[in-house]
């Protein structure tokens, strides 16, 4: 064997050599991993992934998408780049190099002050490099027996087409409060994915007006495969999902129709009476890489849930990684400020990079402990976020 050229970014001319790697572990049919993710495989976007060459051949690969987070409260934002494509030729694995092309992207994340990187994966796989379960996810699981009433197709219900109806599902997902930031033409290519398939229910905008809570346009984006389906995306009015559910499932011949679900969304309730029971678990893996910055990014949410509690107290509070200068949230009548800790001084709460992520933005019940005592950690946390499953990585 030669000596490994890289860690280094693919080139142009190397990424149908790099495509082919990753369908080898990851994808099975024509078009592999470009057709079924191809918000996070585009051949302009060579730069988004990292590989280790050897014997003349790549044999190594992990991917970094930008995606921009929304917090929810009007113009806030963080981003965050989810981590993909993990992959090592079987002859070559042992020698490290998922380790060094980590490295490589944490590097990177540094001199550009990421604040945030995701990613699905094994947790104890990843736990060694930064990352823990974060966010909340319900999933509620529909048949035809446990639908209330008669599922029954619908005239109203027609599949997606990009012309007549991207723009009014792009403007709906774009009313969500926590999601991944997207164009119109990135709502295309996330909705264009091979192994996606969109229901809507009048998506041309017209009729009873596509901001109607109630009788508005709506979509369902689910999985192809098997007869077991899962909803990845969705939105729109209620009686709009009301018969977007009752047509799948009168419609195709399913086993179990599953929905992902992120808390306190306003169309909730419409799945939970349907279903015929319901999970909750975290839906990504966060790496903290810079404390303040996702601190600061979130800061008009800390300060919205702040006020919103009622809570009259005053006075401040300090998270640090372990070894770092600490971040010191001050909080009030008035509202929430973040700004660097004190110098010297211990902070109030001290942990692993892993620890602060559950403390952030782990379940409810994740480090209870540490959030006890403290006014402003009691009330504004976990942090709220949410990206859809038909945007992971």
């Amino acid at each position: 064997m030669t000596d490994a050229n890289g860690p280094r970014l693919v080139t142009p001319e190397e990424f149908s050599e790099m495509m082919g790697l990753l369908d080898r572990y990851f994808a099975y049919e024509r078009g592999g991993m470009q057709a079924s993710l191809p918000f996070a495989y585009d051949p302009d976007h060579s730069d988004h992934h990292a590989i280790i060459v050897e014997d003349d051949r790549i044999v190594s690969h992990i991917g970094a998408v930008p995606q921009i987070l929304s917090t929810g409260v009007d113009g806030e934002t963080v981003e965050c780049w989810g981590i993909g494509g993990v992959a090592t030729d079987r002859r070559y694995r042992g020698n490290g190099y998922m380790s060094e092309l980590l490295e490589f992207w944490f590097d990177r994340m540094a001199d550009e002050e990421l604040p945030l990187s995701d990613l699905s994966g094994n947790r104890q796989r990843y736990a060694h490099f930064g990352y823990e379960n974060v966010g909340t996810e319900y999933q509620y699981k529909l048949t035809e027996r446990s639908f209330d009433g008669d599922a029954t197709a619908s005239e109203a219900v027609v599949g997606y087409e990009a012309d007549a109806h991207l723009e009014t599902l792009h403007e709906i997902h774009e009313a969500e409060p926590y999601r991944v930031v997207r164009d119109l033409d990135e709502t295309r290519t996330v909705l264009g994915q091979r192994d996606l398939e969109t229901f809507v229910y009048g998506g041309n905008g017209n009729g009873d007006g596509g901001n109607d809570n109630t009788n508005g346009p709506a979509y369902v984006s689910l999985t192809r495969t098997s007869r077991s389906r899962t909803i990845e995306e969705f939105g729109g009015s209620e009686r709009g999902l009301e018969t977007l559910l009752s047509h799948v499932l009168a419609l195709l011949d399913l086993n179990e129709l599953t929905a992902r679900v992120p808390p306190r969304h306003p169309l909730e309730p419409i799945v939970s009476r349907h279903s015929r029971f319901w999970t909750a678990r975290p839906h990504r893996k966060f790496r903290i890489n810079d404390l303040q910055a996702v601190l600061e990014a979130f800061e008009g949410q800390l300060e919205e849930r702040w006020l919103e509690s009622g809570r009259s107290d005053e006075g401040s509070v300090e998270l640090a990684f372990a070894g770092e200068q600490s971040v010191r949230i001050g909080y009030g009548p008035d509202g929430v400020s973040v700004e660097p800790g004190s110098d010297g001084l211990e902070p109030d709460v001290e942990c692993e990079r892993t620890t602060m992520s559950s403390l952030l933005f782990g379940m409810h019940d994740r480090c209870a402990h540490l959030r006890v005592g403290d006014p402003l950690l009691e009330t504004a946390l976990p942090l709220r976020f949410f990206v859809w499953a038909s945007e992971h990585v």
